[in-house]
């Protein structure tokens, strides 16, 4: 006897909260439903709510999401975020819908971008996957892809749509902008070492007073700008050390903005030394340059211009690396990470933490870290004020993603530990409240007592960790394949 068993029912569509443009929330919650049932071939709905937003106008869709002129909707957390209603009726509304909706429902296969984004594209105009996918192109492609969608400049994206779409219809692929012939050819070759240009921005309220470059005192004319080229020194005494590339200064009113263009891997050294230091086990820099190169592939646009800061919010640089950690730079192995999930911390304090736990997204289980003898950061205890804890409250709102560590205030929240540290950080410095892996007492004034372990987020590498394992004896991979469990891997 055969026992037949129907397939679970998919599950019914459950309305957005729909925010901005009331007027047209009636024919935007009929096309989310019909997008809704055409996708579903595509991969479960998540479960929990979820939000769309119409947004009032092209400037501040672009500004919140930070997405390109070209893209009609952008997901961020659980909302999805779209242009002004008279932007979308002139356009394929329900194209845009299909293929923001199949975004969601390819969260949790862990796909790399490019492959996600080619389904999403043919799920424009096909209720269904196609029976077989063309074949895969070569791993130097697959890579440009993943950069121009992960934020390139306007004609790589351009090329990475036009590119996808020819590979989807098995037309002939158009070749990347600025590359025709035989140069094309090698680029495919090479592109995996390709050394693509990085450039770092010192805003000018880090750098005043005088500035000396090569021996030449600049005079400070608002406005003026300076190119150099080469290596860069600076006077005595200033905060940036060496540099060798594309250096640009330019005076303006609170002091100099200092913009560096280098190599991919002289960014990666010089974060790496940054971030470890020149006295740091060689093994630890080989194990956070593989970190920062795979961080490097998802994470290119982290400022307006697609271009990174010397400060924690993207990987400290104070200059440019010593010839060592170059060498280990060079040396990193290739991590098969998901580039969205390529993080370190300063310490975990034996205590790491997983990046549901944090951001309410990714994976669920966290990677090793073990106590290490001598962390200063092992454990720590903080005292926030009442009116400091009333602070927190305006700037955080209240809510939790599955998964995501919350505490609550009072009476009220829950609110996201991940944000009410950034948030005391911004007003009050960043050791005020010094990393997620925290418990909170309120007291009978109305402060508030912070007991926890770790500097910074506690997800990913833990650079105390990979210091105390490599003294050790421990290989870069090994430290590695501690930190990273395999579901944070490459699909």
């Amino acid at each position: 006897m055969i026992l037949l068993v129907a397939p679970a029912p998919a599950p019914p569509f459950t309305p957005p909260v729909i925010e901005g443009d009331g007027a047209n929330q009636g024919p935007l919650e009929d096309s989310l439903r019909a997008a809704f049932m055409s996708t579903a071939g595509y991969g479960p709905w998540p479960s929990g709510p979820w939000r769309v937003r119409v947004h009032a106008d092209a400037a501040a869709f672009e500004r919140d999401t930070g997405a390109p002129t070209g893209r009609s909707g952008q997901w961020l957390g659980d909302t999805l975020h779209l242009r002004p209603w008279d932007q979308l009726r002139r356009r394929d509304l329900g194209a845009i819908l299909r293929h923001e909706l199949t975004h969601r429902r390819l969260r949790e296969a862990r796909l790399r971008r490019w492959a996600e984004e080619a389904r999403c594209l043919w799920a424009e105009g096909h209720a269904k996957p196609p029976r077989a996918w063309p074949a895969a192109p070569p791993a130097g492609v697959q890579a440009r892809l993943d950069r121009a969608l992960a934020g390139g400049a306007t004609r790589e994206q351009a090329w990475a749509y036009r590119w996808l779409r020819a590979w989807l219809r098995g037309d002939p692929l158009p070749q990347p902008p600025g590359r025709t012939g035989a140069a094309a050819e090698r680029w495919i070759q090479e592109a995996p070492i390709l050394a693509e240009m990085v450039t770092v921005v010192w805003p000018s309220e880090r750098l005043r007073g005088p500035m000396v470059v090569n021996g030449h005192r600049l005079s400070h004319r608002l406005g003026r700008t300076w190119r150099f080229h080469g290596t860069i020194r600076f006077q005595a005494g200033f905060p940036v050390a060496p540099l060798r590339g594309t250096v640009q200064v330019r005076a303006e009113r609170h002091g100099w903005r200092l913009a560096w263009t280098t190599s991919r891997i002289a960014w990666v050294a010089a974060a790496t030394e940054g971030e470890l230091g020149t006295d740091s086990p060689f093994e630890a820099r080989r194990a956070l340059a593989a970190v920062l190169e795979r961080w490097l592939d998802g994470h290119s646009r982290q400022h307006p211009g697609g271009v990174l800061c010397p400060l924690t919010h993207c990987a400290v640089v104070r200059g440019g690396a010593s010839p060592g950690t170059t060498q280990a730079a060079k040396a990193a192995p290739v991590l098969d990470l998901d580039s969205r999930w390529a993080f370190f911390t300063g310490s975990a304090g034996g205590h790491p933490l997983s990046p549901r736990e944090v951001w309410g997204d990714g994976p669920a289980v966290a990677g090793k870290a073990p106590e290490v003898p001598g962390d200063r950061w092992m454990t720590w205890e903080r005292r926030l004020d009442a009116s400091q804890v009333a602070a927190l409250k305006r700037d955080v709102a209240i809510g939790l993603r599955p998964g995501q560590l919350g505490m609550k205030l009072g009476a009220s929240g829950p609110y996201a530990v991940e944000a009410l540290r950034l948030a005391a950080g911004r007003r009050y410095g960043w050791t005020t409240w010094p990393s997620d892996a925290c418990e909170a007492e309120m007291l009978a004034d109305g402060s508030l007592r912070l007991t926890g372990r770790g500097w910074g987020h506690n997800v990913g590498l833990c650079l105390s960790t990979a210091r105390f394992r490599a003294a050790q004896g421990a290989a870069a991979e090994q430290i590695l394949a501690e930190a990273f469990p395999p579901s944070w891997r490459t699909p």
